[in-house]
């Protein structure tokens, strides 16, 4: 399973970006190549090779010795942080690579793309959670979700600052850091998350410039708005397309 995986990854990731550079005229759009996949796929690969019973009881051994008493939900609130700062940097004036409606589009379809992968193997692999809450442990959502937050922060803001990509990065490594503290994942579940969240922003680049010119078309009195939604709980957002 964990070769299959793998190679259903990349060949995603593959395929997403051919297509995008077949239709993509918007040169702003940087286009992703391997070596921008690596990094996350050593994650997914880490994860996967501590996926096992052996490390998770010692890691199970290393928190009841040193965190026990540990628990906060600080990680549901910090998981948000770089999707805040997308938008939020815009409103104190630090420009980002493209304008709010392209960074919904991005938004909606790399969350898109990580929610379905993080919930198709939550299904699949029915691991237990660390405090035996429940049988959806693997992959982390929460960690998938702050690190493709931090993915496209550091694509829109980076040639504006570096530390921007290194704070979106930094609170979505301590999300994942708190999902093991409290419990609540194992480690081979955070570093999975993490890669599959960065894959998902990577993939967003490539695909959402395709589906903008095939849904807007030529047409310039096409009327086309992203209206994003939160309902305390989990992100979303509704399209709406008037010709």
């Amino acid at each position: 399973m964990k070769k299959i995986f793998l190679a259903t990854v990349f060949s995603l990731c593959s395929l997403f970006s051919s297509s995008a550079q077949d239709h993509n005229h918007d040169s702003t759009f940087r286009k992703a190549t391997f070596k921008h996949y690596i990094t996350p796929l050593i994650l997914i690969g880490g994860g996967l090779s501590i996926n096992n019973a052996d490390f998770k009881a010692k890691q199970i051994k290393v928190r009841n010795e040193n965190f026990m008493d540990f628990h906060n939900k600080i990680d549901d609130l910090i998981q948000f942080g770089p999707h805040a700062a997308v938008f939020g940097l815009d409103w104190i004036g630090v420009k980002s690579k493209h304008d709010f409606k392209d960074k919904v589009g991005l938004m909606l379809v790399g969350g898109v793309i990580t929610l379905g992968t993080v919930t198709i193997l939550k299904e699949s692999t029915k691991q237990w959670r660390p405090d035996g809450s429940a049988d959806n442990s693997f992959p982390s959502g929460h960690t998938a979700n702050a690190f493709f937050g931090a993915t496209i922060l550091a694509e829109e803001y980076a040639d504006q600052s570096v530390l921007f990509t290194v704070g979106g990065y930094t609170l979505a490594t301590a999300t994942g850091v708190f999902r093991v503290l409290n419990n609540r994942h194992w480690a081979s579940d955070v570093l999975v998350g993490a890669g599959i969240g960065i894959i998902s922003g990577k993939v967003a680049y490539a695909v959402y410039p395709w589906l903008k010119e095939k849904i807007g078309g030529k047409r310039k009195n096409n009327n086309i708005s992203l209206i994003p939604t939160y309902d305390g709980y989990a992100m979303g957002g509704n399209l709406r397309i008037a010709f």
